[in-house]
């Protein structure tokens, strides 16, 4: 997921750039973004099922779900994010 985002932010001009006088992209590449959205949703998902399993299968209170509810939580804030820039 993060090589995604970082495929799809845009380009920081550095002093090599500006003595060669490159081309940079400057505005957000829309199919990298577009991927990401869809990375995120799956992860989303993932977490989702892994949640709704873990009450239907978990037999003790004391099983591990936060890092189920963690990546569910960071994939929505992602989401969020990515969608305010598109």
């Amino acid at each position: 997921m993060l090589l995604v985002f970082h495929r799809a932010q845009p380009e920081f001009e550095s002093f090599f750039d500006r003595f060669y006088k490159l081309d940079l992209r400057t505005a957000w590449d829309i199919k990298y973004l577009h991927y990401l959205i869809y990375t995120i949703i799956i992860g989303i998902v993932i977490s989702l099922s892994g949640l709704v399993l873990g009450m239907y299968r978990g037999r003790r209170q004391s099983d591990h779900k936060k890092a189920l509810i963690i990546t569910g939580v960071l994939s929505l804030i992602m989401l969020v994010i990515s969608i305010f820039v598109l």
